[in-house]
Formats: structure tokens, C-alpha cells, sequence
């Protein structure tokens, strides 16, 4: 089975809708001095630049641009 597809999807989708949904909470708890779900919305930013990272990865090893 070829999981180009699903790399990609996370890629593109997955990782940008974390991302964006941590920034987003980021700058509500800043506008309404909440800091108690600061760390929670840093965290989500962290995982979804680490799912674009890791199947940015995957995928490029997959397709042989990357050697082991």
C-alpha cells in the first residue's frame, strides 16, 4: 500500500490545522489575560510542527530523495 497520500494529507492539513488552532487559542488567552491554557496551546503548535516535520520525513524517504 502507498501511504504518499496520508504523508501528505498530515503534511499539508493535519500539522498546519494544529498549528493554527494553537496559535489561534494563543492569542485568545493573550487578549483575555487567561495564562492557565498558555502552555496547552504552546504544546499544540510543538505537536503539529513535529507531525509536518516527521512525515515531511517519512515521505521523503519513501519516495527516495533521502538515503538512510
Amino acid at each position: 500500500m502507498d501511504y504518499s497520500i496520508i504523508y501528505l494529507m498530515h503534511v499539508f492539513f493535519g500539522g498546519p490545522l494544529l498549528i493554527y488552532g494553537g496559535y489561534a487559542g494563543k492569542i485568545l488567552s493573550e487578549k483575555h489575560k487567561d495564562d492557565q491554557y498558555m502552555n496547552v496551546f504552546m504544546m499544540l503548535m510543538f505537536v503539529g510542527a513535529l507531525l509536518v516535520l516527521y512525515h515531511g520525513y517519512k515521505f521523503l524517504k519513501m519516495k527516495g530523495f533521502l538515503k538512510n
